[in-house]
């Protein structure tokens, strides 16, 4: 059965951006599975930069009800299999009632513990704080859905990461929502200004007119160091975001625009708190924000501050947050992309649960991909499920050793891997220590965002290689290209996943992804 899947998110740029992960989620779980996105019309460019969306149905930005209606009426003549209202307001509850399905759910909102967080004098900060994603994802898991991808993600196919230039680029963002979560503009510009002198960063400065100052950022940063960006449609945007090193920015929709590009971002958190759950979630992303009493004071950050100033964003000084992007932006200079690679079927040829060191040999032309791969500048990093410790067939001690003979191999052809991780989890497993369905497993991106943080990789700029479709999968949630071949179990995923992978996506073997790899650095 091939399933129909509405997802539901009207607005706004921030809330519809945290909704990525849920949608590979579902084409993880249905890889041929029809999933149509359900927004207003001025956000269909924003979701056509999803990766897994096959549809965009829009509503008017003002419809009337009876306008909504009939927009309803003829989305249920669909025949959907599954309806997910990740919105949770009275629209979307009227789409819910129009619109049938065979299942339904919608996302936990935490409305009442939401008001208490905003309360003057009942205020309650609660110890465990979910994030809106988390919340999100439970929609899914109330349909019986795993799962994998917890951060934003759009599309590579659409949005490429970029290398890093010569020169640091910075993305400055000065505006939101809202006034009261605005940071100030003059602030803003004395940081984009210093980090252009500190460290000779490109700034490229985004705004909108209703926020535009009367001065020009132009008379403070030299034109060579300086884009402007003024009502930079979002696509734009989201291209502009994945040039740059760091981004800094407001709670606002662009910091999680950045995010999902994958672009490390500073976002400055004034009237509004991280434990409403709207908190940058990419692995680099920061929240800078002092600890005012006050804090959160309203939902949304539209309220005025009713103290004699506002203390959570005067208290947030130049100098300060400089130096916290200074070190940002030292991190994600020295970042470098990876290549992923699964283990056995591979780089090693393929032998059911293989335990026997001996036995181990690799695949023709792996290595020489590896050393391919190496000359791109690509990390290599072999990442592979082991469930046969989960399933009792192996020991830890037994992975490790044939993990050993690998590299030995490897490094006998002039190659050597900069990590190897592996997942002994299996939610079926035989041994109770390992019997668990943990977040190292693939697809989950467990492995690969510790190699990202223990060898300093960018994960957007990186490449999963893999038989399974466990590593096609990888790729999604993770943000990478992923790459099929055809050794070991591959012949039989590519049948599975036929029609559902994109282009360009299946190979022989290793060598040839590398191959193809090359020739896209040819001019």
């Amino acid at each position: 059965m091939n399933e129909r899947i509405l997802v539901i998110r009207f607005s706004s740029l921030g809330d519809i951006l945290l909704t990525t992960p849920v949608i590979v989620n579902l084409r993880i779980a249905f890889p041929h599975g029809h999933i149509v996105f359900l927004t207003k019309e001025s956000f269909r460019p924003v979701v056509e930069l999803f990766d897994g969306v096959d549809e965009i149905a829009t509503i008017p930005d003002h419809a009337s009800v009876a306008a909504l209606y009939g927009s309803l009426m003829r989305l249920d003549s669909r025949s959907y299999t599954h309806v997910v209202d990740l919105h949770g307001n009275q629209r979307s509850w009227l789409a819910r009632k129009v619109i049938s399905a065979d299942q339904t759910a919608v996302y936990p909102k935490r409305r009442l513990e939401r008001r208490r967080m905003v309360s003057r004098r009942h205020k309650q900060i609660p110890a465990h704080i979910p994030h809106t994603i988390d919340l999100y994802n439970q929609a899914l898991v109330s349909l019986g859905v795993s799962v994998h991808a917890r951060r934003p993600i759009l599309s590579t196919e659409r949005i490429a990461r970029h290398g890093t230039g010569h020169h640091p680029r910075v993305l400055v963002a000065p505006g939101a929502a809202h006034p009261p979560k605005q940071w100030g503009l003059e602030r803003f510009r004395d940081t984009a200004v210093e980090m252009q002198r500190r460290h000779g960063a490109s700034i490229v400065w985004a705004v909108t007119q209703d926020i535009r100052p009367t001065w020009q950022i132009g008379d403070y940063i030299p034109t060579t160091h300086l884009v402007e960006c003024v009502d930079c449609p979002i696509p734009d945007l989201a291209a502009e975001l994945a040039t740059c090193d760091l981004a800094v920015a407001n709670d606002s929709g662009i910091a999680h625009l950045s995010s999902a590009v994958g672009t490390p971002v500073a976002a400055l958190f004034g009237p509004t708190h991280t434990a409403l759950g709207f908190a940058p979630r990419g692995l680099l992303d920061r929240v800078i924000d002092v600890d005012e009493w006050c804090r959160p004071c309203s939902l949304h950050g539209r309220t005025p501050c009713f103290r004699d100033e506002q203390y959570c964003f005067t208290r947030l000084s130049v100098d300060g947050v400089v130096n916290e992007l200074t070190q940002m932006l030292e991190h994600a200079r020295n970042l470098r992309p990876a290549l992923f690679v699964d283990r056995d079927g591979t780089v090693i040829v393929e032998k059911e649960f293989p335990s026997d060191p001996d036995s181990v040999e690799l695949e023709r032309g792996a290595a020489k991909a590896l050393r391919t791969a190496r000359s791109l500048g690509y990390r290599i990093v072999v990442v592979s499920n082991q469930s046969g410790v989960a399933r009792g067939y192996f020991t830890t001690e037994t992975v490790e050793i044939v993990n050993a003979r690998m590299r030995e191999l490897l490094s006998a052809e002039h190659v050597d891997v900069d990590g190897v991780y592996y997942c002994p989890f299996h939610k079926d497993g035989a041994v109770r220590e390992y019997a668990t369905d943990a977040d190292c497993r693939k697809p989950s991106p467990g492995m690969p965002e510790q190699a990202a943080s223990e060898l300093g990789i960018d994960l957007r700029r990186s490449v999963v290689v893999g038989d399974r479709e466990s590593d096609v999968f990888l790729g999604k949630t993770i943000g990478a290209r992923s790459f099929l071949v055809r050794t070991g179990y591959g012949r039989e995923a590519e049948k599975r996943l036929f029609g559902a992978l994109p282009p360009h996506s299946v190979f022989d073997d290793l060598a040839a992804v590398t191959d193809y790899l090359a020739r896209e650095r040819e001019p």
